[in-house]
């Protein structure tokens, strides 16, 4: 995972996002999905989504595989990667964004962009996730 000449070898996550349509009455519409699976703020490795629809209160699961190759580190972020095998714990952080679309009764477009950012704690020595959280805002616009 980690070389002593401060590069991430090779990082792999299996990352499960579910994207949901609240909304009881209408349809949404989610485009320009993109998350980011970063280490001490240096970002390994982006996600993204092609543009999709979801009926009133759906869901859709959308599976990642985030790989990162040869990511080099500095200094700082190298002392945090030793620090963080050491303790047995590696900590990412995930990002991104998703603009979201649909309209009231039919007639009035209403567009917002989702902002979404989770701490993941991983537990390197099985490979498996800790406990992990996450905080979302919204902006809204109208059509």
């Amino acid at each position: 995972m980690y070389d002593q000449q401060g590069a991430l070898d090779d990082v792999q996550l299996s990352l499960l996002v579910e994207a949901r349509n609240a909304n009881a009455r209408s349809a949404a519409s989610f485009s320009r999905l993109e998350l980011r699976l970063a280490f001490g703020g240096g970002v390994l490795a982006k996600l993204r989504a092609d543009p999709f629809g979801l009926p009133p209160r759906g869901t859709l699961p959308l599976a990642y595989v985030a790989r990162a190759q040869g990511a080099p580190l500095d200094a700082t972020r190298s002392a945090a990667m030793e620090a963080a095998l050491r303790d047995g714990v590696v900590p990412f952080g995930v990002d991104g964004e998703a603009r979201t679309a649909w309209k009231i009764a039919g007639l009035v477009g209403v567009h917002h962009w989702t902002r979404l950012a989770c701490e993941l704690r991983f537990f390197w020595p099985n490979g498996t996730a800790l406990h992990f959280s996450c905080n979302s805002k919204s902006k809204f616009w109208f059509f």
